[in-house]
């Protein structure tokens, strides 16, 4: 990728992190109980990629549908990773010491307040979808607060975690890596891209062809991280790096191969551009961040 559309595509994701910050730390600076609020802010503000919200805004270009009127949507996506990463990191999980170039949030609260952090993270992601003041149709936000249940829960991300954990030291095929990530990463972004659908009233065949997209994107993500695990910075990915191996954990690079694992991203890449490209110029947001995401070294 050449450095100005490099510089383009960081430009376009800044801005949409900011945003999404902007609104998730005045929504919770709203909040009347403070105990937790200092946890909930540490772990989803300052640091983040926010590249869902960015998936989310793209997406709502294809129907044209205004940024402003997704950043509900966008803070409550970005509670849902919040929480999975404040949970994943704690020691009886992946004990993790750092992420986003800080400590991890039991690190700096003490695990008893980060599960709580993590669990009100969760919750208040479906009450910023059915806020009163967020003004798009009550039919719509059901159907939203549903697919985003679905996404997160045993069937979503809480599954895949399950299912990465359980994997462990075992020695798994092609298939059940593939199923553990689409569940583990691939369920948010398949509800970043459905999410826009839904408000557009999309139909089903329409709704179906988005979530599919959207898992794809999700996979490819997951893939990228991998590969920054593999042979990544610490540094510049701002948290532990070389641990997959280390730990015994299921990846497509531990089953083929670093070469062989890029090789299958870059024809899913492929794939997915193939079909980003037929919307047109609508779908230019979208396809940089797809290119991006499997650059990126942070």
């Amino acid at each position: 990728m050449e450095k100005k559309l490099r510089v383009m595509i960081k430009f376009f994701l800044d801005i949409n992190a900011k945003k999404t910050d902007i609104f998730l730390k005045k929504y919770l600076s709203r909040q009347k109980n403070q105990g937790l609020i200092p946890a909930m802010k540490y772990g989803s503000l300052a640091g983040g990629k926010k590249i869902r919200s960015s998936i989310i805004i793209g997406a709502g270009k294809l129907f044209n549908i205004k940024a402003n009127k997704l950043l509900n949507i966008c803070a409550a996506v970005e509670c849902i990773h919040s929480y999975s990463l404040i949970h994943d990191d704690l020691p009886c999980m992946d004990n993790d010491r750092i992420r986003r170039g800080k400590l991890a949030t039991h690190v700096k609260f003490g695990e008893s307040t980060a599960i709580l952090a993590g669990n009100s993270l969760l919750t208040l992601a479906f009450e910023m979808i059915v806020d009163s003041s967020y003004k798009i149709e009550n039919k719509a936000k059901i159907e939203l607060v549903k697919i985003l249940a679905l996404c997160s829960g045993h069937t979503g991300i809480a599954g895949g975690q399950y299912l990465y954990l359980s994997f462990e030291k075992k020695k798994k095929n092609f298939l059940d890596i593939l199923d553990m990530q689409r569940k583990k990463t691939g369920k948010l972004f398949n509800f970043c891209c459905l999410a826009p659908g839904v408000i557009a009233k999309k139909n089903i065949r329409e709704l179906k062809s988005l979530s599919k997209l959207g898992e794809d994107i999700g996979l490819l993500f997951q893939l990228a991280d991998d590969f920054i695990d593999f042979k990544g910075s610490k540094k510049l990915a701002g948290k532990s790096t070389k641990k997959d191996q280390k730990k015994g954990k299921s990846t497509l690079v531990s089953l083929i191969g670093y070469d062989k694992a890029y090789y299958f991203a870059s024809k899913l890449k492929k794939k997915i551009l193939s079909k980003l490209k037929k919307h047109g110029k609508k779908a230019n947001d979208l396809i940089n961040t797809v290119e991006f995401i499997l650059e990126r070294n942070f």
